[in-house]
């Protein structure tokens, strides 16, 4: 363990994998809720990130890391150094995990990680400006973008290709097909 390490002070860019749910068993074993499209990247990992946000990581050299099936898909199970009893594992429940990005696989052509849709506007296909990313949620079937509308309050669309046809990393904007009474 590398307490309180943080990713700025040794300059990572952190890419947030998923959150602590909660202990498992009494060893100090940690119940993780993943937050990307494959959590098998979690075995490629030799070190995490844990803290409440970005700026408040420590990290910590991952000993060893199981994918169990849950009726919520797919829950990693991690153990970590440093953490060996469960009042130890309680004390990082709730907190998020991040990765370092160098530590993650290239991303293919039209990909993108979710983090980088926060903060983007959002348009129709029609160019009408709706707002911007202000979330992204794991739905049971596919993502949500949450949208801070324009004109205040927040809309909840889901992250399909017929409803979302572009996201533009490169050019920053996102546009949307709404159907009638998304919006």
């Amino acid at each position: 363990m590398k307490a309180g390490s943080s990713p700025s002070s040794e300059g990572h860019t952190l890419r947030e994998m998923g959150r602590i749910v909660k202990p498992h068993g009494v060893m100090g074993e940690l119940k993780v809720a993943p937050e990307t499209d494959d959590p098998g990247r979690f075995q490629l990992l030799e070190t995490i990130f844990v803290g409440a946000d970005e700026a408040s990581t420590s990290s910590f050299d991952i000993l060893s890391v199981r994918l169990q099936p849950s009726r919520f898909g797919i829950t990693v199970l991690l153990k970590l150094e440093g953490i060996n009893s469960r009042e130890a594992a309680e004390s990082l429940n709730k907190l998020r995990v991040f990765a370092s990005q160098d530590d993650l696989p290239q991303l293919d052509e039209g990909e993108y990680y979710l983090s980088d849709l926060i903060g983007l506007p959002v348009e129709t296909v029609a160019g009408e400006v709706v707002g911007t990313v202000a979330d992204v949620y794991d739905g049971a079937g596919h993502d949500l973008l949450v949208i801070q509308r324009t004109g205040g309050g927040k809309a909840m669309v889901p992250l399909v290709p017929e409803i979302v046809p572009k996201i533009d990393i490169d050019q920053a904007i996102i546009r949307i097909d709404p159907v009638d009474g998304l919006l």
